[in-house]
């Protein structure tokens, strides 16, 4: 710290202290600092009797409702010390506590009601290189209250952090605030060594093809890992572009694909004539959710030469009862009008 700074700081705090308020609420932080929240809350409570507009009292309530869990009050408080004085930068020493809890609690208190003063990004930025992965979290959780172009940044700064539970997050994130720019930073994440990062990663892709164009996922296609060419498959397939159909049979065929069950609800939605068949087929599947799936597909498309079929497993007593119900249903959708297209 540069001399000149801390010399201000010493200054700034002896003059705080020399007033009656100041002698007060220094009072209060040394019960704080000793773990006696029941005596500095009755030292605060006489202190602001005599000073009700107290901002070093107020300051030391903030730092109590954190000590105590409760950063909704520490919001209120740090609020009612910007109405005093709006200067003022209540979370300056809450954040810069020894406590990885009150750093954490502070991060989220401010959230709740962001004062001005840093910018919140400026807050948030320096939150995440916090040492500790608990206050990196409930960093890159609060990011909710910044424009997309200012989260942007951070969250992509988050999916290279040590902590998989921050990655995850950030990875959520960006499915959540809506911008396709960050589907190159996603399809990155797939390859994550933590499988909940993937799994965030794969979500968050699938929730932005419905906002993205077929363009933005094409390249995947053309990636020699495999995880990457199939959910590139499986967004396209939201988006009604069948170019990726071809690795969604594959996995679909593969007894050992983990997306056969996404795949053959993806594939209905293109126009092929492979598609029938494929779909017929994955009713064989050792996997009863792909067999439900399938079954009630091949309902919802009227595929009444799978009729047969489906009496037959409706009326096997050695399949699973969900299945059965599943070919019990796809029969009763057999019967129901086909929908017409609504005209233009």
């Amino acid at each position: 710290m540069p001399l000149a700074f801390a010399a201000l700081l010493l200054a700034l705090t002896l003059t705080s202290c020399s007033r009656p308020d100041g002698r007060l609420a220094e009072r209060a932080h040394q019960l704080l600092d000793q773990g006696k929240l029941q005596q500095a809350q009755e030292a605060l409570q006489d202190g602001f009797r005599q000073f009700p507009q107290s901002v070093a009292l107020r300051q030391e309530r903030l730092h109590l409702n954190l000590l105590a869990g409760q950063p909704e009050l520490a919001a209120a408080e740090a609020h009612q010390i910007l109405q005093t004085q709006p200067s003022a930068q209540p979370y300056r020493l809450p954040l810069r506590d020894p406590s990885p809890a009150i750093r954490s609690l502070a991060i989220r208190a401010f959230a709740l009601d962001p004062p001005p003063s840093p910018s919140p990004r400026r807050t948030l930025g320096n939150a995440l290189r916090d040492s500790d992965p608990t206050v990196r979290r409930e960093a890159i959780e609060a990011t909710r209250i910044l424009p997309a172009a200012d989260a942007a940044p951070l969250l992509r700064q988050a999916t290279q952090d040590s902590d998989w539970l921050t990655r995850a997050s950030a990875a959520r994130l960006l499915g959540n605030r809506a911008d396709p720019t960050a589907i190159p930073t996603l399809f990155s994440m797939l390859n994550d060594k933590d499988s909940y990062v993937r799994r965030f990663a794969r979500r968050s892709l699938l929730e932005l093809a419905t906002l993205s164009k077929p363009d933005a996922y094409l390249p995947a296609l053309q990636s020699k890992d495999r995880t990457t060419q199939v959910v590139a498959a499986l967004a396209l397939a939201r988006l009604n572009d069948g170019r990726g159909l071809n690795i969604l049979l594959e996995e679909m065929a593969n007894p050992l694909g983990i997306e056969r069950t996404e795949g053959v609800k993806s594939i209905v939605r293109i126009q092929d004539p492979q598609v029938l068949p494929a779909v017929r087929k994955a009713t064989t599947d050792q996997d009863s959710q792909v067999r439900m799936v399938a079954l009630i597909a091949l309902g919802l498309l009227h595929d009444q030469e799978s009729a047969p079929r489906m009496k037959q497993i409706s009326n096997d007593s050695s399949a699973p009862q969900e299945v059965r119900l599943a070919a019990g249903k796809a029969i009763e959708l057999l019967s129901q009008p086909t929908p017409q297209p609504n005209p233009k």
